[in-house]
């Protein structure tokens, strides 16, 4: 009877403490403009997940870039987040690239990229990369890929 109490007490703690699903990526939030110079540019999204599990985790970022125009204009640093159990949450990208990068890969058509900005105030912007969620030795990768049209005011 013991051996039976102590092996169901060991796998209830087992089973009590592993989790069922690995947080599930929803969206990236809208990407705006948060600030601009004469020099600089900084835009902001925000990445949404949800936890079900009661376990914490942390989530990094790896490798995530900023394009505009399709030109890779900046690289979002390596940061690290706390995963709060069972909760909806939202990890904010922040990245600052300089108008003068998009000059120099653009050089060819420097004239028409100034002159569609100007006319249409607007930008395509892209944020891709990865985020990868870690507990203990699992590790997840989550593919970001958001596209979107912004207006520079």
């Amino acid at each position: 009877m013991r051996k039976f109490l102590l092996l169901s007490t060991i796998f209830i703690l087992i089973t009590g403490c592993s989790f069922s699903k690995k947080p599930t990526f929803k969206y990236v939030d809208t990407i705006e403009v948060k600030k601009v110079s004469l020099r600089n540019i900084t835009l902001n999204a925000n990445v949404i997940f949800n936890n079900p599990n009661h376990l914490k985790g942390k989530l990094s970022i790896e490798d995530m870039h900023i394009f505009v125009d399709k030109i890779d204009v900046a690289t979002i640093g390596a940061q690290e987040f706390d995963v709060p159990p069972e909760s909806e949450f939202a990890i904010p990208l922040e990245g600052i690239f300089s108008l003068s990068k998009i000059h120099k890969e653009n050089k060819d058509n420097l004239l028409s990229g100034i002159l569609k900005v100007v006319q249409t105030d607007s930008l395509e912007i892209q944020f891709k990369g990865i985020i990868r969620y870690h507990l203990g030795s699992f590790s997840y990768p989550y593919t970001i890929d958001k596209q979107q049209k912004i207006r520079v005011r």
